[in-house]
């Protein structure tokens, strides 16, 4: 007879199909779970290219908002993402509440930055259930930087989208760099991971704060502004070039065109660190100082995986009283089947130096505190939206969005096991293969490691499989054939233009974080230790050469 696997997770069902939200078990502030919990079947990043595709599906959008006036709310809120204001009309109270949550509006984003808000949306999210005749689908124009979701209320995929819609606003007019990994401030330098799901960027950068003199930046986004020198010492991110001879260069290609137009006479508007416009003199450049990046964090709340709780248990206090998503109930089997970690996580609670934590957690029941702590981390995609203040110290965490740390650091995280190599420092087309083909620990691919963007995916993954092949024939580097390839599409070379620069402004490494297989490594624990020693020996490293692997690393780091 057939062994009938049982569940792992439960999660409540809802009181009719089509519903697209409802609450979940009583854990958290709040608990709602989401018909759709990963991204919708249908998703269209190009409906610009269809003639009509894009009036019909915002047509059948703003007369659902208006055949629904008066019988349910629909909410309309405007917030400011790193200065580009961007407003959501939803009939989801979930969706609206994460939003307002989750980001600046505008009066908070004068109070927090000192800076203007912007009067005018330049993208513009519709998110509406319970809208007859579509599918569960997202939708993405690039020509009127508008994105559509139906009947789906999962935060996750908005979320993403409007970042990769922001993205593709500030590349192309401001030439600022958004990127999907996490940053962290240790002795006043920015370190930048940049990884696939399952390579261990939380732990990572959770773990690096149990160092002195460390601040938590961002969870998963950032934006990284690359500036110039002015002979007065001011930084400036050039954004549009008018040369003597009325050529336009604008965004992202301002950086490239400056190094290879080192005469070249004209003017360049810029924003300096603070987000102001300046206007220059291409001759004020001081041509003799090198680039630099600055990362800027996004969020305002961050909303993150309850799984966090694996590699950083304090943070559980703030979880179990934040607004959730998709948290299921754990099973007594999935109880019993990780004992071990679940253990772990009550005897740290239970021994937290936060007063908080021990109050509030550590004088639960066991079975109480187990059951909770389960259910944070049996489901991968259960969400929160946190406020990292809660879990560390203010004065230890990023709380203005637009208060800049340089970048010095960028580590391309990957967990690849046949690899002895465990640390070395990327050379720019190495750098640039390894974006190209990223690919996380279940063989799945992601241009950029970046699921975020709002490009044409299938576009972009042909002609790196095109190149790939070319290079695989010719035993060249990817990236060069990208830089003479025709007919690249606009996104790759807007997203690798911007990594030639950081590659140009920061040190940027391979981490191989497997040292588990290290014979000498008896925990996983004393292995995500010794990977963060080897993070440290990276930030601190100024060789170009630097190459560890799992039989030498050990002499190279502090312990």
């Amino acid at each position: 007879m057939a062994t009938v696997q049982q569940p792992l997770f439960l999660f409540p069902p809802a009181s009719s199909p089509d519903q697209v939200e409802w609450t979940g078990d009583s854990i958290g502030r709040s608990n709602i779970i989401t018909r759709t919990r990963s991204r919708t079947k249908v998703h269209d990043k190009v409906i610009d290219r269809t003639p009509g595709r894009r009036e019909h599906l915002l047509n059948a959008a703003i007369a659902h908002v208006v055949r629904s006036a008066g019988r349910e709310s629909v909410y309309l809120h405007d917030v400011i993402i790193h200065g580009i204001r961007v407003r959501a009309i939803t009939n989801s109270q979930h969706l609206i509440e994460f939003w307002r949550q989750n980001w600046y509006g505008p009066e908070e984003w004068v109070q927090t930055t000192g800076s203007a808000a912007p009067e005018e949306p330049r993208v513009v999210v519709y998110a509406l259930g319970g809208v007859p005749g579509e599918p569960e689908a997202a939708y993405y124009s690039r020509a009127t930087n508008t994105v559509i979701f139906f009947n789906t209320s999962y935060y996750g995929q908005l979320k993403s989208w409007v970042l990769g819609a922001v993205g593709r606003v500030l590349a192309a007019d401001f030439g600022i760099h958004s990127i999907h990994g996490a940053c962290v401030e240790r002795s006043g330098e920015g370190i930048l991971y940049i990884a696939p799901t399952g390579t261990g960027k939380s732990t990572s950068s959770y773990g690096l704060m149990t160092y002195p003199d460390t601040r938590f930046h961002s969870d998963d986004w950032v934006y990284i502004r690359y500036t110039r020198a002015a002979r007065s010492g001011q930084r400036l991110v050039p954004i549009e070039i008018e040369t003597n001879k009325s050529e336009i260069i604008r965004g992202y290609r301002c950086n490239r065109w400056l190094d290879e137009h080192p005469s070249e006479r004209g003017i360049a508007r810029c924003l300096d660190l603070a987000n102001n416009e300046v206007t220059i003199d291409l001759g004020d450049f001081d041509r003799g100082r090198p680039v630099e990046a600055y990362a800027y964090t996004s969020e305002k709340i961050f909303y993150l995986r309850t799984n966090l709780v694996e590699n950083f248990p304090d943070a559980a206090d703030a979880i179990l009283r934040a607004d959730l998503e998709n948290v299921p109930t754990a099973t007594p089997g999935f109880i019993q089947m990780n004992a071990r970690v679940v253990d772990a996580i009550v005897d740290e609670l239970r021994a937290s130096e936060h007063p908080g934590v021990r109050q509030r957690l550590g004088t639960l029941p066991t079975d109480q505190l187990r059951q909770l702590v389960a259910s944070l981390f049996a489901f991968d995609n259960s969400r929160a939206m946190l406020d990292i203040g809660q879990v560390l110290a203010p004065p230890r965490v990023f709380l203005n969005p637009m208060e800049p740390v340089r970048l010095t650091t960028v580590f391309l995280l990957k967990r690849t096991p046949s690899d002895p190599v465990v640390l070395k420092v990327l050379p720019l087309e190495h750098f640039m293969d390894r974006l190209l083909i990223g690919q996380t620990p279940d063989g799945k691919r992601e241009i950029a490691y970046n699921a975020y963007r709002a490009v044409d995916d299938e576009a972009e993954a042909q002609m790196v499989r095109t190149l790939e092949a070319q290079a695989t024939q010719n035993g060249t580097s990817l990236y060069g054939l990208l830089e003479r390839a025709p007919d690249v599409p606009d996104s790759l070379q807007e997203e690798f233009e911007l990594f030639r620069v950081m590659h140009q402004s920061t040190f940027c490494y391979d981490l191989n974080t497997t040292l588990q297989r290290d014979p000498l490594i008896n925990s996983k624990k004393e292995a995500v230790r010794l990977t963060l020693q080897l993070i440290l020996r990276g930030a601190e490293n100024r060789s170009r050469d630097l190459c560890l692997t799992l039989d030498d690393y050990r002499a190279q780091i502090r312990g």
